[in-house]
């Protein structure tokens, strides 16, 4: 599907911005879309510190939470962690046990099956959890929302603490502390932190509390930062420092954490840079596999382990668990994709009844970006169809499952991703809801490609693209620079159709040769260029800088190109 372009327009006084923190305009504006314009909100972005992190105790009912945590563990109460099936739930969930542990706690974790059991607290769990001892539940990643399950839990004699970051309910479950930045009387400034994040500012007051030295901080902030990552949280404020600390600890030191560790080696990426990329692709989806297709304390056994032989055990599983959801996802995507008429509806309900329940958003997110159209698929499950669902930007999925909530068993999500459940007689329904008041236009259904800004071929530098480099990590809520340059004759391209990737040659009009590299657009490049064989192109891209054998240059990392209509091409 070939993209929108759209250039991001700015009032900033990018000279001025330019002078006052020493960068180029280009970075300025970068800077500015990003909605950093005054001087100190600026240095503060670029200038990332740990000791820039805001007191855990400043949140509603933190020292509630610290003193019931305390208690538990000088009164021997035997706590349980309770946990999700994610990364950001496992990373959470490793962070606070190994962290009550330290403290002599006597703790425990539970994960409960997304399959069965579903997200979040349920009371079959808790009755088992009580059974067993439990005095203290500790809710992480969830429980914000779980009103009947912790009164359950009260007239059982448990006590309950949540750590949550989820959208509080109208009413909050009557539990002994709830820390959650969301609700409305918190005072804590910023808002947007993952489980990780808050699990990592719990252990730190905690061990603060307890007059305890922090031992495993790096280890806890690179935990932090692979939930922040994978958990699409904005990398913004704290969020920022937690990630680019979390990098800089893992990338000195690939060993701090045994699990990842074994993960990172028998991927062959114990020796190459980590990046949020390659932490949001290469760690996050191992875990993420055992909570879709096995069970999410495999990933809280794997951070937890200590022993290399049983951490390379337990990744060695994951990775096969995720070649099995990368393959399962391929299937149920070609069947979808080759079944889909010929005339869309504007929002798509598919059913499908070969799909694996807990792959249903990836293939959902598939569909979406393969068609544009906002997207839910639907798979059988134990009471009724359950599903997940995908949007674009311009559809808010969530607000039109509330609309139609009457046809719903539950849901939850959020404006781009909701998940549902419902009885199969109500599909056609729903479909029939859903695209009767959905309002999006032809155009809405086309990607779109946002830049920052059109390059000349004077700003294509090693300088330039190692200053922006200063702007990482990049992420939700501070997205790679994007660029744009027209008019680029391409001199020669080397086509690797065994790794789906192409590598150009350009010449600018000053003369300037500028290369270029495209990853997974090789039959569209072979389509569009067939017969051509003198030809110039606009390229939508990232900058980067490229080291190979000592040698370093510019880069642009194209992720679009449009073919120049002959009237267009320069100097013709």
């Amino acid at each position: 599907m070939k993209n929108r372009w759209v250039v991001k327009e700015t009032d900033a006084k990018l000279d001025l911005m330019s002078e006052v923190l020493g960068i180029s305009k280009v970075t300025a504006r970068v800077m500015a879309n990003r909605g950093l314009r005054s001087k100190n909100t600026a240095l503060a972005f670029l200038k990332t510190s740990i000791d820039n992190m805001r007191p855990f105790v400043q949140m509603k009912d933190a020292e509630k939470a610290l003193q019931r945590v305390k208690k538990a563990i000088e009164s021997g109460e035997k706590i349980t962690i309770y946990g999700d099936y994610d990364v950001d739930g496992m990373t959470s969930t490793a962070i606070l046990q190994k962290t009550l542990l330290s403290l002599g706690a006597d703790s425990t974790y539970y994960i409960p099956h997304r399959i069965t059991e579903g997200y979040g607290l349920n009371k079959n769990a808790i009755s088992s959890l009580a059974e067993s001892g439990t005095k203290l539940l500790f809710c992480v990643d969830n429980g914000i929302s779980s009103v009947e399950e912790v009164c359950y839990a009260n007239t059982l004699g448990l006590d309950t603490v949540i750590l949550d970051h989820h959208e509080p309910g109208e009413a909050l479950p009557n539990a002994a502390a709830i820390v959650d930045p969301k609700q409305e009387d918190c005072p804590y400034v910023f808002k947007e932190f993952c489980a990780g994040g808050l699990a990592y500012k719990f252990a730190a007051a905690m061990f603060e509390f307890m007059d305890k030295p922090f031992y495993y901080r790096d280890e806890f902030l690179v935990l932090a930062a692979l939930a922040t990552i994978c958990d699409i949280v904005a990398l913004q404020d704290e969020n920022r420092v937690l990630v680019n600390c979390g990098l800089i600890i893992l990338n000195a030191n690939k060993k701090i954490n045994c699990g990842l560790s074994s993960l990172l080696t028998l991927q062959k990426y114990l020796d190459k840079p980590i990046t949020t990329s390659s932490a949001g692709f290469i760690l996050g989806p191992c875990l993420n596999a055992a909570g879709r297709l096995d069970s999410g304390s495999l990933g809280v056994e794997l951070l937890l382990a200590q022993e290399s032989k049983k951490s390379l055990d337990i990744a060695e599983k994951l990775i096969e668990l995720n070649k099995s959801r990368k393959a399962l996802t391929e299937e149920g995507f070609d069947r979808m994709l080759s079944s889909l008429p010929e005339v869309l509806d504007k929002v798509l309900v598919l059913v499908d009844t070969e799909t694996h329940e807990s792959l249903a958003g990836i293939v959902a997110g598939r569909i979406r970006e393969a068609t544009g159209h906002p997207t839910i698929v639907l798979t059988p499950g134990e009471s009724g169809m359950k599903g997940s669902g995908r949007s674009n930007a311009s559809y808010n999925m969530y607000a039109a499952l509330e609309r139609n909530k009457h046809l719903l068993t539950r849901f939850g999500g959020h404006f781009k991703a909701a998940g549902l459940s419902l009885p199969e007689e109500n599909i056609p329904l729903l479909r029939e809801a859903l695209n009767a008041e959905c309002t999006l236009e032809n155009e809405d259904f086309v990607p779109v490609i946002e830049a920052d800004g059109e390059l000349s071929a004077g700003d294509l530098t090693v300088k330039q693209a190692t200053e922006l480099i200063r702007l990482a990590p990049f992420g939700s809520g501070n997205p790679e620079p994007v660029f744009i340059t027209r008019g680029l004759y391409v001199k020669n391209v080397k086509i690797m159709d065994e790794k789906n990737t192409l590598i150009f040659s350009f010449v600018t009009r000053e003369g300037t040769r500028v290369k270029g590299i495209a990853f997974g657009l090789n039959a569209r490049y072979k389509e569009e260029v067939e017969y051509a064989s003198d030809f110039y192109m606009d390229i939508a891209y990232n900058l980067e800088v490229n080291e190979f054998r000592g040698a370093v240059e510019v880069q642009a990392r194209i992720l679009d190109f449009v073919l120049l209509d002959e009237s267009l091409r320069f100097g013709l």
